[in-house]
């Protein structure tokens, strides 16, 4: 029986019983299985295009047969096993299920029995079956045989392998090509050079179907390309007439490719995006045949979302806030990060408000001038954490230096400097200002020189490594301390090193950065000098200094890169990219920083063939002889049963089959296609000796003919 539907193919694949199942799926050839049971055999079977296999609804599928223990490979030669797959879900199984019904050939189809022939496998990883993976069904090997050995049989002799006629003897009327059983008139008998009569009044007449000038059709609604060819029928060798192109037997199925259209469709009102994909097929030589332009993929939308990682916060110093920013990015069906738009004023953080404070700054001193002034910083509050929005500045306040001997109580805030032997006391003081109503000294005690005979003095106090180095306020400051002369004229010191009123002004070189890649700004290394009696001293290198600024980094345009990872379509390769930003660092080296996949770089032809290319690819399967019968004077029956005509008596032929197989392999040791083809070469013809004196061999000119003939 033959499924004439896909509803009767459900109702058979629901009879099959549901186990537990292991995958049975392995590359290129059939894996060894245990051995069935009696009269049952298991059948290699592969798809002739990738199937996608439905939950529950069965749909329908063609595949190539493997080679059968105990089964003629003459009778698989060319053959096509037709039936259905799917897959269901069984308690937490997902299991898919292939039925085999009717075996195919040449345009004729032989059921192979009630059961047919099928398989149970793990589908839980795997949606598709692919021409690369081998499934084995199982089934009963005497209906399998019996319906292979059907299809091999020849059709009665109704008329239907008549490709010579002789048209005034036998029909007058057929002249113009017409025949009365159609199923005849499209047969097409195998390819075989014509054996040329002596010339007489008697038409030859060949029918041939022919796919050449004909498109394939493209069938959008089905999914499919199907395959046109043309009945052409040539009178005496030349073409008399054609039919118009229809479809035939051989469809391919037609798939996506998102590869092809790498630009999202992105709609920023409506914060979403759509990958695009163009419509393509595979043919049976492995070639990929595009379809169609870019279509958006309205099933896989990709919401936009704001995502402020990939940007640095913006100071707005005219309303004294820090405001928030934010890229709109989405994930595509990659899994990679893509950005939509760039940076601009988030709708989901609100601005922070900035703060000046002088709490984490110091005092800025001008001994000389006897001023003080306060520096202050702006700062904002996010998530608990205090940033630093500018640095240290002269707020405009200033505080006047006071020169303090004693407290309120009178009592000495430093103890005099008492010289024994000279008999001299020398006081002390100290510099202090008034801050907000509360008192700060600024200075150590101080003797007060102007007093007494005490004199200062740097000598022995000019190590700068000993100084005060104020990095704040970028200030260092000089030491001094003091002594008085003795009578014999050596120096009394009456203190030690200690700060004096000697200033040192910093001065500042970038000496490089400190690099934050991921807020994309740097921090300025700088390397603090001071100048000692004209000579240079370092008192910081290359280090960040407080309140220094956040140098932003600056978007120098966009690359891709070579990701590393190739994909395939059929023969074509494709090299996957890596789309990055280019942004310019301030000591002028770059960052890459990676927003989404790239557009792929192909395709290229990643495809080698072998087989078919020397003498020795085109082995001999049989050879034969025909000659005259006493049944028919003009014919002769060949060794295979078929009957022909020719037109003397005692004419001898020589003809020989061979067959060769042009693989096509890429370059991932994936094989596309296997193309199988047959030719048939006549040695020699001749009404005089025997077929013994017709060898017939196959040299390079000959398979070099078969090969330009094939396209090989």
């Amino acid at each position: 029986m033959r499924f004439k539907s896909i509803a009767a193919a459900i109702a058979a694949l629901t009879f099959l019983p549901i186990n537990s199942v292991s995958a049975q799926t392995a590359p290129t050839q059939p894996t060894a299985s245990a051995p069935a049971p009696i009269d049952m055999v298991n059948v290699p079977i592969w798809p002739t295009t990738a199937v996608q296999l439905p939950d529950t609804q069965p749909v329908p599928a063609s595949f190539s047969l493997g080679s059968i223990e105990g089964v003629s490979p003459a009778l698989l030669s060319g053959v096509t096993a037709k039936g259905y797959a799917r897959k269901v879900s069984v308690e937490d199984q997902t299991i898919g299920q292939v039925l085999v019904m009717t075996v195919a050939k040449n345009g004729r189809e032989e059921a192979i029995s009630a059961e047919g022939l099928a398989a149970q496998f793990d589908a839980s990883e795997t949606s598709q079956l692919f021409p690369e993976k081998t499934v084995e069904v199982q089934g009963s090997k005497t209906a399998l045989v019996a319906a292979l050995e059907r299809l091999a049989a020849p059709q009665k002799d109704d008329g239907e392998k008549q490709v010579v006629k002789d048209t005034v003897s036998d029909n007058p009327t057929s002249a113009g090509g017409g025949s009365s059983n159609d199923e005849a008139a499209g047969y097409r008998s195998p390819d075989m050079p014509t054996i040329q009569a002596p010339a007489d009044d008697t038409p030859v007449v060949d029918i041939r179907v022919t796919s050449e000038g004909c498109p394939v059709r493209i069938d959008t609604a089905q999914g499919k390309a199907f395959r046109q060819s043309k009945e052409q029928t040539f009178t005496d060798g030349a073409l008399t007439s054609e039919s118009a192109c229809s479809d035939s037997e051989v469809s391919f199925l037609l798939q996506r490719s998102y590869m092809a259209c790498p630009t999202d469709i992105v709609d920023l009102a409506a914060m979403t995006a759509w990958p695009q994909y163009s419509l393509y097929y595979v043919d049976d030589a492995g070639e990929s045949h595009a379809v169609g332009e870019c279509t958006k993929d309205e099933e896989a939308a990709y919401a936009i979302i704001e995502d402020e990682s990939q940007c640095t916060m913006f100071l707005d110093f005219s309303t004294n806030q820090a405001v928030p920013q934010a890229a709109l990015v989405y994930t595509n069906r990659n899994n990679a990060l893509v950005q939509a738009r760039g940076c601009d004023t988030s709708t989901k953080s609100a601005a922070l408000p900035m703060t000046e404070s002088a709490a984490n700054c110091p005092l800025r001193h001008d001994f000389g001038a006897g001023l003080s002034f306060e520096l202050t910083m702006w700062t904002y509050v996010r998530g608990g954490v205090t940033y630093q929005a500018a640095p240290c500045a002269d707020s405009g306040r200033t505080f006047q230096h006071e020169t303090v001997y004693a407290d309120a109580s009178g009592n000495y805030i430093c103890t005099p400097i008492t010289n024994l032997d000279a008999r001299t006391v020398a006081l002390q003081s100290r510099k202090r200002i008034s801050f907000d109503g509360v008192s700060q000294f600024v200075t150590e005690c101080t003797p007060d020189t102007s007093t007494q005979a005490i004199l200062a003095t740097t000598d022995g106090c000019m190590d700068p490594s000993k100084w005060t180095h104020d990095l704040d306020a970028g200030v260092s400051y000089g030491q001094e301390r003091f002594y008085y002369l003795k009578a014999n004229g050596v120096r009394e010191y009456v203190s030690p090193c200690q700060n004096s009123a000697a200033t040192y002004s910093h001065n500042q070189t970038i000496t490089g950065y400190q690099a934050h890649d991921d807020q994309l700004w740097a921090y300025p290394l700088s390397t603090v000098t001071i100048s000692v009696n004209g000579s240079p001293y370092t008192v910081a290198s290359s280090q960040v200094l407080p309140g220094a600024p956040q140098v932003p980094y600056v978007l120098a345009g966009t690359v891709e890169q070579q990701s590393g990872v190739r994909t395939y379509e059929g023969c074509n390769a494709y090299s996957e990219t890596i789309r990055y930003e280019k942004w310019a660092r301030p000591d002028a080296t770059e960052f890459l920083k990676s927003v989404g996949a790239g557009s792929p770089i192909g395709p290229t032809f990643a495809c080698t063939y072998s087989g078919g290319t020397q003498t020795t690819d085109w082995p001999k399967q049989s050879q034969w002889v025909y000659s005259a019968t006493p049944e028919c004077a003009q014919g002769f029956t060949n060794s295979d049963g078929e009957y022909h005509c020719i037109w003397y008596h005692n004419y001898y032929v020589m003809a020989g089959k061979y067959k060769a197989t042009r693989i096509t392999t890429r370059e991932d040791g994936v094989v596309v296609s296997s193309q199988t083809e047959e030719k048939t070469w006549v040695g020699c013809a001749n009404n005089l000796g025997s077929p013994a004196d017709c060898p017939v061999n196959a040299d390079g000119t000959r398979v070099n003919q078969w090969r330009g003939e094939l396209g090989w």
